[in-house]
């Protein structure tokens, strides 16, 4: 049976991966429509709590052939990131194919292949559906804040508040303050709130180990970790190369002693000790577990005592306060929880939701599975160039739908799909997230999904600038421009 030809996308969210879809897939010939159900482009960058920003330089975040302005700081805002997308969107050409303020209620296999999108639109409350050939699900992994559930909380006569809802210092000014996690939004929300409460208190199960900026104040931190030399000491990636396989056999000191070195400088430049903020798990480890480049004043503020670091859970709450399980009482007003986000799967096929498990979906590529034909999902990789990887995941996409490369068969995307369901549990922490974890192994799922695409992924000059530079989204912008010209 001759497979159909694919003309129609639909594109479900408008944040910097579905935007750059639809520019890609848009150039290369395709006619493509984005759902959005806010207002705005820019996905996770439309809104935010107070201060909320850009964690990492901005060079590592912007399009590889779309520089940010010279005018950005290092590290943007939120406001100036979301300026950026909708520029970005504008001047290719792809704010006028988006649908604002729509949500999508369902997602219908159609029995030729195609998809049915039923829809809501906000505005006049009417509902439609639309026929597409195909579906690139651009929405991310996270799209409800979570809040966890405790004990008596119902009696708690205080506020009780999602990172996301803290928009304004007024909320805490002259209160007692309990901010739970550690991750960036709880530790940006705790420094922030420091400012201006009368006393913090940081809740959290487990520290993690935080990534300056800067390695000793002095060089670039990008210059030493985002180095294919410096992924090659991480645990071994999935199909790892014969001399990166050879160093971790008959070099493991080394290997070892690059992470020892690098958790000895951490705890020089941070009072993590002091601040009983050491990690349980070594930082090779720990580093998948989320993305974690904290402002550094806010382990000034837990040795000063201004945020009252408490490691343990919240066993209850009281009227008054919490109740944790290290037996300590806190008073409080209020209690913001930076505890993330959960997902939201209701609108996609029960096919999809059948392939959930404790940590996550898997995907062949991060991308597309065999039993959701005519469906890609984008931004599903998370690394620490987001922006670069949602992007290089469309390029090998038009190349898939142009016909330059074919898919394995069923049988062997399955085996694709358990290998790296495999090596992934084999070493990575057990977060929900899990399945769509790439972190500083980025450079390795970048060179897969070029060499599928018939794309030579080394991107340097020579050999030695290929191993000890580093490498950023600027180096693949002729793939994209390549995309352009086609």
């Amino acid at each position: 049976m001759k497979k159909p030809t694919i003309k129609t996308i639909g594109i479900i969210g408008a944040g910097v991966s579905g935007i750059g879809a639809a520019r890609l897939l848009g150039q290369a010939g395709f006619d493509c429509e984005v759902f959005e159900k806010g207002n705005q482009v820019g996905g996770v960058w439309t809104a935010g709590y107070h201060t909320f920003g850009l964690q990492t330089p901005n060079s590592l975040y912007e399009i590889p052939d779309y520089p940010m302005p010279d005018s950005y700081p290092r590290v943007p805002s939120g406001a100036e990131l979301q300026a950026y997308f909708e520029n970005y969107a504008k001047d290719f050409k792809v704010f006028e194919k988006i649908r604002f303020n729509t949500d999508i209620t369902q997602l219908e296999q159609h029995k030729n292949g195609s998809w049915i999108v039923h829809y809501t639109d906000h505005k006049s409350g009417l509902s439609d559906t639309k026929q597409f050939d195909y579906i690139v699900v651009a929405s991310g992994i996270y799209f409800d804040p979570y809040i966890p559930g405790f004990a008596h909380q119902e009696q708690f006569k205080g506020a009780i508040l999602h990172s996301s809802e803290y928009r304004t210092p007024a909320l805490v000014t002259g209160r007692n303050v309990v901010v739970v996690g550690f991750g960036k939004s709880a530790l940006d929300v705790a420094g922030d709130v420091a400012k201006f409460a009368k006393q913090v208190s940081l809740v959290y199960r487990k520290a993690h180990w935080p990534i300056p900026m800067d390695v000793l104040d002095i060089l670039d931190v990008r210059r030493i970790y985002l180095t294919r030399l410096a992924s090659a000491l991480l645990p071994l990636y999935q199909r790892p190369g014969k001399w990166v396989k050879a160093l971790h056999t008959n070099f493991p000191w080394l290997v070892s002693g690059f992470w020892r070195l690098t958790e000895s400088i951490i705890k020089f430049q941070y009072p993590l000790k002091a601040c009983n903020a050491l990690s349980d798990e070594p930082i090779e480890i720990d580093i998948f577990n989320l993305d974690f480049l904290p402002r550094k004043e806010v382990y000034q503020l837990m040795r000063q005592g201004k945020i009252k670091n408490q490691r343990t859970t919240i066993k209850s709450f009281k009227e008054d306060g919490l109740v944790l399980e290290n037996g300590e009482q806190i008073d409080c007003d209020v209690v913001i929880f930076g505890t993330g986000y959960q997902s939201n799967y209701s609108f996609l096929p029960e096919a999809f939701k059948k392939l959930q498990e404790d940590d996550g979906v898997y995907l062949y590529r991060h991308i597309i599975h065999p039993d959701l034909p005519n469906m890609a999902f984008i931004g599903r990789a998370a690394t620490f160039s987001n922006s670069l990887t949602s992007h290089l995941a469309s390029v090998w996409l038009v190349n898939l739908l142009k016909g330059k490369f074919q898919l394995p068969d069923r049988e062997h995307m399955l085996m694709e799909i358990e290998a790296i369901k495999q090596w992934k549990r084999s070493f990575m922490p057990a977060i929900s997230s899990r399945s769509t974890v790439i972190k500083l192994h980025m450079w390795h799922y970048h060179d897969e999904l070029l060499r599928d695409a018939c794309i030579n992924p080394y991107r340097k000059k020579n050999r030695f600038l290929e191993w000890f530079s580093d490498y950023q989204p600027s180096d693949y912008r002729e793939v994209l421009s390549e995309i352009a010209d086609a």
